[in-house]
């Protein structure tokens, strides 16, 4: 662990949550894990890393560097540094790795493995092995496409979500023997067992991965005999009258999201790849038609609706992941995910592969380099449906920050240094971390500090004016931190962190609740500073007793609010003259190319307009103005969310949000993929109408 006394230089490739975790010896993953330790445990959990190269093709030589610094005395027989690749095609720059804490403390590796190989690496959530041989080989990704009894088809859905009903009816065969069109699930929680029926099990180790169980929905003949396929587990549990004891066949696999009557992955799940598709589950709404009238309740057909008939490929994430609402830990996991669903594309069968994404943080540079960005697109331009690959599409929904207050922007446009301050307001009996980040050009960035005080004023942090090393605050994890400036990429960035603001009965220590005031001082002129607050209310399913803080701009509550919240222009007050920005709240991992992954935002059917919480563009840079189409999220203004099913045959329920929407996105690209065009988009912004290309992007597009 890391020395108490003076602060300690790093990598510059370190992110700055890599960096935080660190000063606090990794406790702050104790709420995450709901674990109490005096040291990190590195013998039970592992660091998980996405790691960014300098040069695409040097992942050998960066692991035969690090393995030569591994020590061979006796005391380490079980590796010191314990750094474990994970498989990677030879000329990716973004490689995923398991290790030891000593890997990232130890300045032995700082410039030998670190300084020299690599542009950026990125923490996510410690990581338990399936067993204590597992991290102690690294085994090629399996083809698993070879390993069913049935061949893939030409289309592939993919989900990374939270919750899985693959035995509700709606997900089952329409004809032959009882059979789920889920061809397997990686479920990614770490402390699951198999279950045991005789010599036989249900779940296995990924001996790739090498965590959490994954589970098939059947093997081809000689494939690991002693496992229990999904088909075989739901005819396990079927009842006399040729139905499905739901209920029991998942509480007896310790499904625990599915004990649930309704869950997120669930419902997406349904919007994607359900039978029947929105467009006959909402009153009609093309136009010239009168949407009061009833659904059609019309089930898609595989020839215009390749979608609702698709083999489906679930990556259920882990119980650690969901409770953390700001995204910032998902990195690795989203990645192997994706790599997990690619191993079922047939090379030769399989066209195309449609992966759902319905999560992100609100923080992040947003102009496209976000580290997991980085990683989706180049996942995107290796599998371009060349060489014997399929084509891949990822899409990701627009977020939900559009009314979150939870974007800073300020210009400044005088000659001298400015300064400029805001509140950052935590709410009381908050039981988690909370996060923001400012954001500038490094080279506008010269001579620029941040300093965070709380309400009372006893604590007061200000950063350097000047990059010097990468300096963290000194271990301890108990106080407030302001980590910065750090130079990442083109950007100089800083993060503040605040803990818990709930008084515990072990612990009376508590954060101070209330009015933080953030500045930032020496601002030159046109320079452009961008602040982003990590959302931290709980997601779907969990509870956490988490609060989301939020900014407040307090000169322009007490100037001009009162005078705004009489203009109300297409569904939205006035907030003219405020450092708050409800544009640039796009999705953090969303901001990126249109051709390298697709964003979906949200309108309301009834009078077309921009759902009021759909995030918009425009991000801090980068090539996207907005999302990349709008798609059903309310029926009408009364009438919010989208219908679909819960976790039980028959079960339905409405979610508010653009989590509906990418799936909707998904399944129109699903039929675009097959040789149909997509429908033509209504409502197109003008294309010198940069503020609604912003909300819009290309239009309202239908539901499928």
């Amino acid at each position: 662990m890391a020395e108490p006394g003076a602060p300690k230089n790093y990598p510059r490739c370190f992110d700055p949550y890599l960096r935080y975790a660190i000063s606090t010896e990794f406790k702050n993953f104790e709420e995450n894990l709901q674990e109490k330790w005096d040291r990190f445990d590195d013998d039970k959990y592992r660091l998980l890393l996405l790691i960014e190269l300098k040069e695409a093709g040097t992942a050998a030589d960066f692991a035969k560097v690090a393995g030569q610094l591994e020590p061979t005395q006796p005391e380490f027989a079980t590796t010191k540094y314990g750094i474990e690749l994970a498989p990677y095609a030879a000329d990716s720059r973004y490689l995923t790795m398991r290790c030891r804490a000593s890997a990232v403390l130890d300045s032995a590796l700082h410039e030998s493995v670190w300084g020299n190989y690599v542009n950026r690496v990125a923490l996510s959530l410690p990581v338990k092995p399936s067993s204590p041989k597992s991290f102690q080989k690294s085994a090629p990704i399996r083809h698993r496409f070879k390993e069913g009894k049935e061949a893939p088809g030409p289309l592939l859905i993919g989900m990374l979500d939270d919750g899985c009903p693959f035995s509700a009816a709606r997900f089952l065969r329409t004809s032959g023997p009882l059979s789920t069109r889920v061809r397997a699930i990686w479920d990614q929680n770490q402390n699951k067992q198999p279950v045991a029926i005789g010599t036989r099990k249900f779940g296995m180790e990924l001996t790739d991965f090498a965590y959490g169980l994954e589970y098939r929905r059947d093997f081809a003949a000689g494939i690991e005999p002693q496992q229990i396929g999904l088909d075989d587990w739901i005819s396990l549990h079927a009842t006399a009258t040729d139905g499905v004891d739901e209920d029991g066949c998942y509480a007896a696999a310790g499904f625990t999201t599915l004990a649930r009557r309704d869950s997120h992955g669930g419902h997406v799940m349904d919007v994607l790849a359900g039978p029947v598709p929105i467009s006959s589950r909402i009153g009609p709404s093309k136009p010239g038609k009168d949407r009061r009238d009833p659904p059609s309740w019309t089930p898609g057909r595989p020839s215009t609706d390749p979608a609702c008939d698709a083999d489906v490929v679930f990556v259920q994430f882990s119980d650690e992941c969901i409770r953390d609402a700001t995204g910032v830990w998902l990195k690795t996991y989203v990645v192997q995910g994706i790599q997990y669903i690619l191993s079922f594309a047939d090379p030769v069968k399989t066209r195309n592969v449609i992966i759902n994404l319905s999560y992100g943080p609100t923080t992040g540079p947003h102009d496209g380099t976000a580290e997991l960005e980085s990683a989706l697109s180049a996942l995107v331009a290796e599998y371009n449906g060349k060489n014997n690959k399929p084509k891949l599409d990822i899409v990701l929904s627009a977020g939900n920050a559009y009314l979150s207050d939870g974007h800073v922007v300020f210009t400044s446009d005088s000659e001298q240094p400015e300064h400029v301050e805001w509140i950052w307001r935590l709410p009381p009996d908050n039981t988690v971390l909370v996060f923001a980040e400012i954001w500038m050009e490094d080279d506008e960035a010269q001579g620029v500090t941040v300093t965070l005080t709380s309400p009372s004023g006893k604590v007061q942090l200000t950063s350097g004016s000047a990059v010097i090393g990468t300096t963290l605050p000194k271990p301890g994890g108990t106080t407030p931190q302001l980590i910065g400036p750090i130079v990442w990429g083109k950007d100089r960035m800083w993060l503040l962190e605040v803990g818990p603001t709930v008084v515990r009965p072990e612990d009376q220590a508590s954060h101070e609740h209330g009015d933080w005031t953030i500045k930032v001082d020496g601002i030159p002129e046109n320079a452009e500073m961008h602040a982003y607050v990590a959302r931290t209310d709980p997601n779907m399913g969990a509870r956490t007793g988490a609060k989301r803080s939020h900014f407040v701009d307090s000169n322009w509550e007490q100037t001009r609010s009162a005078g705004a919240s009489c203009t109300r222009i297409d569904g939205e007050f006035d907030r003219t003259g405020s450092l708050l920005d409800r544009f640039g709240t796009l999705n953090g991992i969303a901001t990126g190319k249109k051709h390298r992954v697709h964003v979906a935002g949200g309108y309301v059917v009834a009078d077309g307009r921009k759902t009021p919480y759909s995030s918009a563009g425009r991000p801090r840079g980068g090539h996207r103005i907005g999302p990349d189409y709008v798609l059903p999220c309310d029926e009408d203004n009364a009438l919010t969310g989208i219908r679909a099913g819960g976790n039980r045959s028959g079960a339905v329920l409405r979610l508010i949000g653009t989590s509906t929407a990418a799936p909707q996105l998904a399944r129109q690209f699903a039929r675009l993929r097959g040789g149909l065009a997509l429908p033509q988009p209504t409502a197109v912004p003008s294309p010198n109408d940069i503020a609604e290309i912003a909300k819009r992007g290309g239009g309202d597009l239908e539901p499928p």
